[in-house]
């Protein structure tokens, strides 16, 4: 890279992460998740409005193709991977196995409905979507059911820290809930990845989806039991942090590979790492790499989001209201039948319904992955992002409105 290309790609990064930060700090002066800020800042600093407003200015620093462009989508990349891996420490199993016999009806019945609202969409009303049966028949139904039936974990928690329901009953019902609504999305994105995406050519669909199994399989078996002792060791050892830090990242980059490698998607080998050392008590060093990854990476990855496309000129009101529409009536119906079959209180029901109804940063990180392997057209993906965004500005309030006679 040539000095003065070099100087131009560390200026954007320090300018685009610049805007994240006040925008993110704006965001929680409001009481909203700080995502919202940095997503909103992309769009301002993107084609949005500083590419119509100072076209120039926005090639310059922010040019969607070129050095920079092939430089700022490598670390966006190894930010994704961070991020996924980030999420799957988030992923707590002792709680699935504490209350299996309520959420295993909140979480297949919060995935089920939108899932299958999503997919029925698509074919009851593809004038909505766009949507040509021509090519790949499934491909869009699937993905939609998917990007609908997801939760998104790290917000979801903030949410409930917020309220002062994160060590409840009900926090742990969404918790727990949500882990597997996303477990479940994230495995069924990575076979329509390996089946349907357009990018590397010759890789049997067959041996991509036998991988993603064998992937998280190995995660929540041997990964888990070496990823503990690994752990134990560390904590034993507190001279030898740096060699325990190191050698998780190398599994994150070598993982992340592999899965890239048999076609399924580099933030999927990444999850499964994270799926392997999750565990309650976080390891110290974990920390660090969470702290690194939220105040650089995250930032970084979501303001860029904004860079995009036009959010402007690709937003379809109708579309909009229809994804949004359908993603909050599918997962907050889907997760108050299943409580309700599971024998939870009406009022708690319908808490924990919207409050799984937060897609986030998860969802905003499907959507952005989704486009980017090209399985959806620029309409979609802006529709999923403020889908994202409206579920996850609306989860915490509503929770504490239905709540307010129960919450401490």
């Amino acid at each position: 890279m040539k000095p003065d290309v070099l100087v131009q790609f560390i200026l954007s990064l320090g300018l685009l992460l610049l805007a994240a930060i006040a925008a993110g700090y704006l965001a929680r002066r409001f009481r909203m998740p700080t995502v919202i800020g940095e997503l909103a800042a992309g769009i301002l600093l993107g084609p949005t409005v500083l590419g119509i407003y100072w076209p120039e200015l926005n090639q310059l620093l922010f040019a969607s193709s070129g050095e920079v462009a092939q430089a700022r989508g490598a670390l966006l990349n190894i930010s994704s991977i961070l991020l996924l891996f980030v999420i799957g420490l988030e992923i707590d199993l002792h709680k699935i196995r504490e209350l299996r016999n309520t959420i295993v009806w909140t979480s297949l019945s919060g995935f089920a409905f939108p899932f299958v609202l999503g997919v029925a969409s698509i074919f009851l009303f593809p004038g909505i979507w766009n949507y040509s049966s021509d090519t790949n028949k499934w491909l869009l139904p699937l993905f939609i059911g998917t990007a609908l039936s997801i939760s998104a974990l790290p917000v979801i928690a903030r949410v409930l820290l917020d309220l002062g329901l994160l060590k409840s009953k009900i926090g742990s019902i969404i918790l727990a809930s949500a882990t597997i609504d996303d477990l479940l999305g994230w495995i069924l994105f990575a076979i329509l990845v390996a089946n349907f995406s357009t990018g590397e050519q010759g890789i049997n669909p067959a041996l991509s989806v036998l991988g993603i199994f064998v992937m998280f399989g190995l995660a929540l078996t041997v990964g888990r039991t070496q990823a503990n002792k690994l752990t134990t060791w560390s904590e034993a050892h507190p001279s030898r942090d740096n060699t325990f830090l190191s050698i998780t990242l190398v599994l994150i980059l070598i993982t992340a590979a592999i899965a890239e490698k048999i076609g399924i998607h580099a933030i999927l080998g990444a999850f499964v790492v994270g799926i392997a050392f999750s565990n309650p008590e976080t390891n110290r060093m974990h920390e660090v790499i969470k702290q690194i990854v939220i105040a650089f990476f995250a930032p970084l990855y979501f303001v860029a989001v904004g860079l995009q496309v036009n959010f402007l000129e690709q937003f379809d009101i109708v579309l909009v209201l229809f994804v949004v529409g359908i993603a909050t009536v599918g997962k907050v119906l889907g997760v108050f039948a299943g409580a309700k079959i599971a024998k939870v209180d009406t009022r708690e029901a319908l808490a924990i319904g919207f409050g799984m109804n937060a897609r986030g940063a998860v969802g905003i990180i499907l959507a952005t992955s989704a486009y980017q392997a090209r399985l959806i057209d620029e309409r979609i993906f802006v529709a999923l992002i403020v889908m994202a965004m409206v579920t996850t500005l609306i989860s915490g309030p509503l929770m504490k409105l239905i709540l307010h006679k129960t919450t401490p």
